[in-house]
């Protein structure tokens, strides 16, 4: 391997990529936490089996909608903006959850999901055109042992 392949900016693309995989961890961990922890949630606000359900989809309500805006938009924003931003409202629309507020019920936890699925539905697109945006379009396959 040449000195060139770990040049600064290469590395920084790399460390990009990595926090970017992180990003989307954490943005699939959520989809993921919500039904593991079914049981409790409706337990300790009540829920019954339709609500929870209704929930549940809410999420998704305008999550397709979000991923084709944040796709386009990202042609027009800078992607650490919008990835900065969403991150934001992620954790604005978790805030009603936090049990020292009491702010939760039945309306309140689906509002919250329905403005993270929102929040979410870009990530993918942004998160991708970000990661494009660090890579040559010949380093864009997958790692090989030529690199």
């Amino acid at each position: 391997m040449t000195n060139s392949s770990f040049s600064p900016d290469r590395r920084r693309a790399w460390l990009i990529a990595g926090l970017l995989l992180v990003f989307m961890v954490i943005n699939f961990a959520d989809k993921a936490v919500l039904g593991l922890a079914a049981g409790s949630i409706m337990e300790h606000i009540g829920l019954t089996s339709s609500q929870y359900g209704l929930i549940a989809s809410g999420f998704f309500l305008l999550f397709s909608v979000a991923a084709i805006v944040g796709g386009v938009v990202s042609d027009r924003v800078p992607s650490k903006w919008l990835l900065v931003g969403m991150a934001v409202v992620w954790s604005i629309a978790q805030l009603p959850m936090l049990a020292p507020l009491g702010a939760y019920g039945f309306w309140v936890v689906l509002g919250s999901r329905v403005l993270l699925g929102a929040a979410e539905g870009p990530a993918y697109p942004v998160a991708n055109h970000a990661a494009h945006k660090w890579f040559p379009d010949r380093e864009r396959e997958t790692w090989s042992a030529a690199s």
